[in-house]
C-alpha cells in the first residue's frame, strides 16, 4: 500500500519560524521518519504546541526527540536548530541528572512531574552566560490505546521573581527584619508593595494588591514600580510625581504621599480607577532606608461621590433660585388672560425641571415639555385631566388634591417631597413647590408648581449614610476584636456582629484545605433557627459556577438558590447545608491561592444591596488580617511558653542580659532581664532580674564584661570556661547575641562544671599515681625476684620466698584498692600481714595501737616490712618454736607515728654474719619510703624493730583528727 504524502509539505500550518523549520527538516534521519507517517496524536500535539504562547516542547518516543515552538526556541537561540529532532538530554546535557529521572517516571507511569526554580546557565542577548530560573513540567501524551507515547514539556521563566526575592532576603537580613514582618506584610488588608532603592524595583507584593490589580507575582516582581502604571493615561505625570515622592523618602527618611489621586486603567476610560499612593521607609539598624513600603488606596468611589455631590450642590443652588422666583411670582397678583400659562412656553420648555399648573377644578391646565414626558403625554394630548385621570396612584392623588384645596382656600404656598411612579413606569422622588396664581381681583385662579427629580440626591445621601454606617460598624468591629488573641474567638466575635447587623441566619469564616477540594469551618454564628456549617464540606458540591467564581477571586452573591443558574442543579447541596436560599461569599487569597472565605447565609430569598456586599467584603479582609494576627500571636506565645518551660526545666543555668548605657570612660555593665531556676541553683543568686551584673557580682573579673561586649559587637557566639572566685565554682559558658534588632542583648547558658573539674583533676592525679605506683611495683617485684633467685640460692626456697613477698604486696594492694587508693588504716595493714600466721598462733600474736591512716606509699612499705618480719620470726625467731610470742604496738606522739615489733620466748638470737635481702628491705627500703627512722636490733632475747614515721597531722580516712582509740 502506498502512503499519501499530500500534506507533508503543507503541515504544520502557520507562519512561525518553528512551523517552517519542522516542515523543512529532514526527518528521515531520525526515528520519527517522514512527516507523512507521523501518527495523528503526534500531529495534534505539535499543532497545539506551536499555537501556545508559552515555551513548550513535545518530547517523542523512547529517545525523547525534541520538537518545540517559537517561544521555546527564544530561550536559547544558540542551541537552535541543533536540538530540533534530537534527544532532549543532548540539548540540555548539564540537566541530565535532574531531567532524566523525571522523564523516566512520566514514560513509565504516566505521572506528571514538576521542578520549580530550576537553575540553567543560558546566554543573554550579548552572548554572555547568565544563570536563569525556570519552572518545568512534564506530562504524558497518550496514543489511542492509552499508552504513553510522548511527553508534553513546558518551561516558565522565574528569573525576575527569583532575583527579586533574593534581593528582598538580602535587604531584610541587612535591615534585621524577621519573618514576622513578612507575615504581617502579606496579611495587611491594604494593597502594599515592597520597593528596593535606589531603582525602586518591586521585590514583594501582598495578596491585597494582587487582588486589587488582578495581577500575578510574575507580572510584578523584579520590575520598577513605574512599569505597573503603563496603562495609565497619565503615565508621564504619574511617574514624575511618584519618583519625586520616592526620592523625598530616601532623602528625608520620612513617609511621603503623592500629592494627587492618579488615574490608572485603559486609555478609553473603561474600567478607569483612581488611586492615592503613600510611600513609607523601612530603616536598617544604621538608620538608612533599606526598603520602601508603597501603599495604594482605591479612591474611585470617593471621587465619584465627591463629583456627584458637587454637581448635586450646583443643581440644588439652581433649584433654590427657581423656587424663590416662583414664590415671588405667587406672592404677586397675576392677571390671567384666557388661562394663559404663567410664563412663556418656549422658556419653560427649555428647562429640565417640571413646570405645570392646575385650575380650580384640580385639572391640569399647563405642563411644560419635561412634565409631558414624565406623564407620557404628547404635544397633541388635551389638558384638563385630573390627577386620577393622569394615572397618579390613588393614595398620592388624594394627598395632592388636599394640597390643591388648601392653596385655593388659603392662598399659601406648599413645599413637599413625594415618591412618584409615572404612567410610563418611572420610579423617582420629586421635590415640589406649589403656589397660588391670582387674577386681577386677587382671587386664586390657578396653582402653579415646579418639581424636580431628587432621586439621585437621595441615592447619594443613602450611599453616604450607608457608607458612614459601614465605617461606624467596621470601627466597632475593630474595637471588639482588637484585644482578642485567639483565632476561634476572633471569628466568633466577627460572625456574631455581622450576623446580627445584617439580620441573616448564619455567618462565618472557613478555610480551604491544602488539596483545594474542601472547605473547613471550625465555628460559626447562627440565629438559632439555621443549622451551623461547622465541619468539612466539599467545594464542588455547591456548583461548578460558584466554585469557578471563588477560584477566580470574585465575590459570590446569590439572591435565590432556586432561581440562580449557578445553583439550580445543586439545590440538594444547599438544602443539606441548612436550607440556604440566599448568601454572600467572599474568597480570600494568599500567595495566589484560594485559602479561605467569609460567608453569610439565610433561609429566605433576599436581594442583596451593593452596600451589604461591600460590607461583607470589608469584613472578610479584616477577618483574614485578625485571624492571621491572632495565630501569629498565639504561635509566639506558645513558642515563648515552650522555651520558658525548656529553660525552666534544664539543668543548665540561663539568663538574658541587656547592655546598660554607661558614661564614656566607665566600665561596661549588663542588666538581668530573665533567669531560670537553675541560675539560682548554680550561682546562689536569686531575685536578680532588674539588677545589674556589677550589683549582683561586684567582684566579677573584667573578662566577663569584655567577652559579652565582643559577642554584641561581632555577633559571633563564644564558649568558654571560667570561674566565680567568690563562689569557688567553675562554669562552662555559652554566650550569643539575641538578634531582635536591638543589638544590645546577650543570651547566656552555663553549667556548673566544678565537680567535673575536680573529678578530672582526681583522675589526672590517679593516672599519675597509678603510673608511679606501677613503676614502683614493677621495680619492687624486679628487686624481689633478683634477691630471691640470686646465685647459690636453693630454687625451692627462693620460689617460696618470692611467692610470699608477692602475696604480701598483693594483700596491701587489696586494702588500697578497697579505699580507692586514698590510703589505708595501719591496723588493716598489720592484720593482713600477720593473717597467714594467726590460724594456729593467734594467741601468740598481739596487736595494739590507736587508729592511724597511712598514705598509699607508706602502706605498701609497712606491708612489705611486716611480711619480712613475720617470715623471719616463723623461720628463725619467736614463732619458730611453740612458746615464742610477737607484740606489735604503735603510738602517735604529735605528728610522729612510732611502731615497735618485739619478739620474745623464742630461740636465742644470734646476729647474722651478713644482712640478707629481708633485713635490707626493712632497714633501708622502709626508711626510704616513709622518710623516717627504722632500727632493727638482734637482742638475744628476741628481735626488735622500731619504726618512726612522720605524719602530716594525725587524721583518719575522712580527714578527722586521730586520738587514742586502740586495736587489739
Amino acid at each position: 500500500m502506498v502512503q499519501s504524502t499530500r500534506h507533508s509539505f503543507s503541515w504544520p500550518a502557520g507562519l512561525g519560524e518553528m512551523a517552517e523549520c519542522i516542515r523543512q527538516h529532514d526527518w528521515t534521519t531520525t526515528a520519527l521518519g517522514p512527516i507523512a507517517g507521523w501518527p495523528p496524536h503526534l500531529r495534534t500535539a505539535i499543532d497545539i504546541c506551536l499555537a501556545t504562547p508559552t515555551p513548550t516542547a513535545v518530547l517523542w518516543g523512547e529517545q525523547r526527540l525534541q520538537l518545540y515552538n517559537d517561544a521555546y526556541r527564544a530561550l536559547s537561540p544558540d542551541r537552535h536548530p541543533g536540538m530540533l529532532g534530537r534527544p532532549v538530554l543532548e540539548g540540555w546535557p548539564a540537566a541530565a541528572d535532574l531531567l532524566g529521572p523525571m522523564l523516566d517516571r512520566v514514560l513509565a507511569s504516566g505521572e506528571s512531574t514538576l521542578a520549580e526554580d530550576w537553575p540553567v546557565r543560558l546566554a543573554d542577548e550579548a552572548g554572555q552566560p547568565q544563570e536563569r530560573f525556570f519552572t518545568v513540567t512534564f506530562s504524558a501524551i497518550r496514543d489511542r490505546y492509552g499508552l504513553v507515547a510522548g511527553i508534553w514539556h513546558t518551561a516558565v521563566e522565574n528569573t525576575t521573581r527569583q532575583r527579586a526575592e533574593g534581593r528582598l532576603r538580602e535587604l531584610m537580613h541587612d535591615a534585621r527584619l524577621g519573618s514576622d514582618f513578612r507575615a504581617l506584610f502579606q496579611a495587611a488588608p491594604a494593597p502594599l508593595l515592597l520597593l528596593a532603592p535606589p531603582d525602586f524595583i518591586v521585590v514583594a507584593a501582598n495578596d491585597a494588591l494582587l487582588r486589587a490589580r488582578a495581577g500575578s507575582h510574575a507580572s510584578l516582581l523584579g520590575h520598577p514600580v513605574f512599569e505597573l502604571f503603563a496603562s495609565s493615561p497619565d503615565r508621564p505625570v504619574l511617574e514624575r510625581q511618584l519618583r519625586a515622592s520616592l526620592d523625598r523618602v530616601l532623602a528625608q527618611r520620612m513617609p511621603d504621599t503623592v500629592p494627587a489621586a492618579i488615574r490608572d486603567g485603559p486609555a478609553d476610560g473603561h474600567g478607569l480607577r483612581w488611586w492615592t499612593h503613600i510611600n513609607s521607609p523601612v530603616l536598617d539598624p544604621q538608620g538608612e532606608v533599606a526598603l520602601i513600603i508603597h501603599r495604594s488606596e482605591d479612591v474611585t468611589e470617593l471621587l465619584r461621590l465627591r463629583s456627584a455631590g458637587e454637581a448635586q450642590a450646583q443643581l440644588d443652588r439652581e433649584h433654590r433660585a427657581l423656587m424663590a422666583q416662583l414664590r415671588e411670582a405667587s406672592a404677586a397678583t397675576i392677571t390671567l388672560e384666557q388661562a394663559a400659562p404663567p410664563s412663556p412656553a418656549a422658556l419653560l420648555d427649555a428647562i429640565s425641571d417640571h413646570v405645570y399648573a392646575f385650575d380650580a377644578g384640580h385639572r391640569l391646565a399647563y405642563a411644560n415639555r419635561a412634565m409631558r414626558e414624565l406623564l407620557g403625554l404628547t404635544t397633541d394630548d388635551p389638558l384638563g385631566k385630573t390627577l386620577d385621570q393622569l394615572g397618579y396612584p390613588p393614595g398620592l392623588a388624594r394627598q395632592l388634591d388636599r394640597h390643591l384645596s388648601r392653596i385655593f382656600e388659603t392662598g399659601e404656598a406648599i413645599e413637599d417631597e413625594i415618591r412618584f411612579i409615572s404612567p410610563g413606569g418611572v420610579r423617582a422622588y420629586f421635590q415640589f413647590v406649589w403656589g397660588p396664581v391670582r387674577d386681577r381681583e386677587g382671587r386664586v385662579a390657578q396653582v402653579a408648581g415646579v418639581s424636580r427629580d431628587t432621586s439621585e440626591r437621595r441615592r447619594m445621601e443613602e450611599r453616604l449614610r450607608l457608607g458612614e454606617a459601614r465605617q461606624s460598624f467596621l470601627l466597632q468591629l475593630d474595637d471588639r476584636v482588637r484585644d482578642l488573641n485567639d483565632a476561634v474567638l476572633t471569628v466568633a466575635a466577627v460572625s456574631d456582629m455581622v450576623g446580627r447587623h445584617l439580620g441573616v441566619g448564619r455567618c462565618g469564616y472557613g478555610e480551604v484545605t491544602r488539596c483545594g477540594q474542601y472547605f473547613q469551618v471550625e465555628r460559626d454564628w447562627t440565629d438559632g433557627a439555621m443549622a451551623s456549617l461547622a465541619g468539612q464540606k466539599r467545594l464542588a458540591d455547591f456548583g461548578a459556577g460558584v466554585l469557578a467564581q471563588y477560584r477566580s477571586g470574585q465575590t459570590v452573591v446569590i439572591d435565590d438558590t432556586l432561581e440562580d443558574a449557578r445553583t439550580r442543579d445543586v439545590e440538594h447541596a444547599y438544602a443539606g447545608a441548612g436550607h440556604v436560599r440566599a448568601g454572600i461569599g467572599v474568597p480570600l487569597f494568599k500567595g495566589g491561592r484560594f485559602v479561605a472565605a467569609f460567608y453569610v447565609h439565610q433561609t429566605r430569598p433576599r436581594h442583596w444591596r451593593d452596600e451589604e456586599v461591600a460590607l461583607v467584603g470589608a469584613v472578610a479582609e479584616r477577618t483574614w488580617a485578625a485571624v492571621a494576627r491572632a495565630r501569629a500571636e498565639r504561635a509566639l506565645r506558645e513558642s515563648e511558653r515552650r522555651y520558658r518551660a525548656l529553660f525552666d526545666a534544664i539543668d543548665e543555668g540561663f539568663c538574658l542580659l541587656e547592655k546598660i548605657d554607661t558614661a564614656p570612660g566607665e566600665p561596661s555593665d549588663y542588666r538581668y532581664l530573665a533567669t531560670n531556676p537553675a541560675f539560682v541553683t548554680h550561682t546562689g543568686a536569686g531575685g536578680v532580674v532588674g539588677q545589674s551584673m556589677r550589683e549582683v557580682f561586684p567582684e566579677l573579673p573584667r573578662f566577663w564584661y569584655d567577652t559579652f561586649d565582643s559577642v554584641i559587637g561581632t555577633g559571633e557566639a563564644f564558649r568558654f570556661e571560667h570561674g566565680l572566685v567568690t563562689h569557688g565554682r567553675v562554669f562552662d559558658v555559652y554566650a550569643g547575641r539575641l538578634d531582635d534588632g536591638t543589638r544590645r542583648r546577650v543570651a547566656v547558658i552555663f553549667n556548673d562544671i566544678t565537680e567535673q573539674k575536680r573529678h578530672d583533676e582526681h583522675q589526672r592525679l590517679l593516672l599519675n599515681e597509678l603510673n608511679h605506683r606501677v613503676k614502683n611495683t614493677l621495680a619492687t617485684v624486679q628487686s624481689m625476684a633478683m634477691q630471691s633467685f640470686r646465685a647459690g640460692t636453693d630454687p625451692d626456697n627462693a620460689r617460696q620466698q618470692f611467692e610470699g613477698r608477692l602475696m604480701a604486696l598483693s594483700r596491701a594492694h587489696d586494702i588500697l584498692t578497697r579505699e580507692s587508693w586514698g590510703g589505708a588504716a595501719l591496723e588493716d595493714i598489720v592484720r593482713e600481714a600477720i593473717a597467714p600466721y594467726r590460724d594456729d598462733r593467734h594467741d601468740r600474736l598481739h596487736v595494739h595501737g590507736p587508729a592511724a591512716w597511712l598514705p598509699p606509699r607508706h602502706a605498701l612499705a609497712f606491708a612489705m616490712a611486716l611480711h619480712e618480719l613475720c617470715t623471719n620470726a616463723v623461720k628463725y625467731g619467736a614463732l619458730s618454736g611453740a612458746e615464742g610470742e610477737v607484740a606489735i604496738e604503735w603510738s602517735i606522739e604529735g605528728s610522729l607515728l612510732r611502731l615497735l615489733w618485739t619478739e620474745s620466748g623464742g630461740p636465742t638470737v644470734v646476729p647474722p654474719a651478713r644482712r640478707g635481702f629481708g633485713s635490707r628491705l626493712i632497714e633501708r627500703g622502709l626508711r626510704h619510703e616513709i622518710g623516717g627512722r627504722v632500727e632493727l636490733a638482734f637482742d638475744p632475747r628476741g628481735v626488735t624493730c622500731t619504726i618512726e614515721a612522720p605524719l602530716g597531722g594525725p587524721t583518719d580516712r575522712n580527714g578527722d583528727a586521730l586520738r587514742g582509740s586502740s586495736a587489739t
